[in-house]
């Protein structure tokens, strides 16, 4: 990517994180977790260790700071494997920021679950995440184009990448309890 479209993409940030109710987990540590703390809207969701998320429920829900990542990854250079094992390391370093930033939120008592979608789905259950597909609807195919679009943007190949991978590129849902996040990433009482 080159350095005027980051910058660009920096300015477009900026204006998208006003316009919304994003909150940095921790911007002066670089965290790659930005969230909004909002009512549940969708059909009733259990993870994998009970915790039933209903319509009107509390959540938190997850955003990658993509512009920051891109931003990462164009200072790393490496292979597929390499890239997806350093976004790895830093969604695990970010994570443990994110449990206290949720334990330290006003409505912490009332957040059961945090929830987001990405194409970075590989590897999320070993950090504790649920992973499922996305219903199929407008939605689902508009969240695939964008994030093809921002992929193209991280990725050093850019659009040539989304035409040399060996497996589709399709978003998931992935999820975890308040409950397990704290125990692996507050308590540190899970692996």
């Amino acid at each position: 990517m080159s350095g005027g479209l980051l910058s660009a993409w920096r300015m477009w940030d900026q204006l998208y994180y006003h316009c919304t109710r994003l909150q940095y987990v921790d911007r002066e540590n670089q965290n790659l977790f930005r969230v909004v703390i909002k009512p549940y809207h969708g059909p009733t969701l259990t993870t994998s260790d009970g915790v039933v998320l209903h319509r009107g429920d509390w959540y938190a829900k997850l955003h990658l700071h993509n512009c920051l990542l891109a931003h990462i990854l164009r200072r790393y250079r490496g292979d597929d494997v390499q890239m997806a094992l350093r976004v790895l390391t830093e969604v695990r370093q970010s994570l443990p920021a994110l449990a206290r930033f949720v334990a330290d939120h006003p409505r912490s008592g009332q957040i059961r679950v945090l929830m987001g979608t990405t194409f970075l789905h590989r590897g999320s259950q070993h950090l504790g995440f649920d992973v499922t597909d996305l219903p199929d609807t407008w939605y689902a195919a508009y969240k695939t184009w964008f994030f093809k679009f921002i992929l193209s943007n991280c990725h050093p190949e850019g659009w040539k990448r989304l035409k040399t991978g060996n497996s589709p590129l399709v978003p998931k849902r992935v999820y975890i309890s308040k409950a397990r996040l704290f125990r692996r990433y507050l308590d540190g009482e899970e692996p």
